[in-house]
């Protein structure tokens, strides 16, 4: 059987991957994300997702590739930007608290957006599988004080939009739809289907 890579450093992802049951090893991939210039966040998502698998791919040696599949995800937030309707805001993970703090303050009483891109590249074929989620955020409107609170959780750290989803930013969570898994980085149906086209089975 085929053996599956998770090619992404996130413990949200292994969880993931874990409480389905699924038996995978992980090797993070040394992609540049700034190399993406697309704007639309939804291609760019995509592409990094392939950026990271075809990265470690080339990295692999080559006689220990073959029975290998490779599993890249990215995860972007965004919002419509109302004074430029062609264009959308894209929240990257915070640099510093600051950052995180701006981001917070514009997802407060509003919807934003997560899209989830996974791909799966068979290292035998070099054959690529994409799938994409794109689900929305509704936050309920936050006051400084819960704005402040959150913030010294550090959850913020290393989080698209500059939260979790799965920690205490559940609590300003009034309502989301499309795919949890998504939002928290691993949409699990569309890997369900892509994994479905290959020899890797995970039902």
């Amino acid at each position: 059987m085929k053996e599956l890579i998770l090619a992404s450093a996130s413990p949200r992802r292994k969880e993931i991957l874990d409480s389905l049951g699924v038996l995978f090893s992980v090797k993070i991939s040394n992609f540049d994300e700034s190399s993406i210039t697309e704007k639309d966040p939804v291609k760019r998502c995509i592409l990094t997702a392939r950026g990271k698998a075809e990265s470690l791919f080339k990295a692999l040696p080559q006689n220990e590739a073959s029975q290998k599949l490779i599993l890249a995800a990215d995860t972007l937030v965004f919002a419509e930007n109302t004074a430029f309707p062609n264009e959308k805001i894209i929240f990257g993970k915070p640099k510093n608290e600051k950052e995180a703090e701006m981001m917070l303050k514009s997802h407060s009483g509003s919807l934003h957006y997560v899209v989830s891109a996974i791909c799966l590249l068979d290292c035998k074929t070099g054959q690529i599988n994409e799938k994409h989620s794109v689900s929305k955020v509704f936050f309920k409107k936050l006051s400084d004080k819960e704005i402040s609170a959150y913030l010294k959780t550090d959850e913020w750290k290393d989080a698209a939009g500059a939260y979790k989803i799965q920690g205490k930013a559940s609590f300003f969570i009034e309502k989301i739809e499309g795919s949890y898994t998504g939002i928290v980085g691993l949409p699990v149906r569309e890997l369900y289907e892509i994994l479905n086209k290959t020899e890797f089975r995970i039902l």
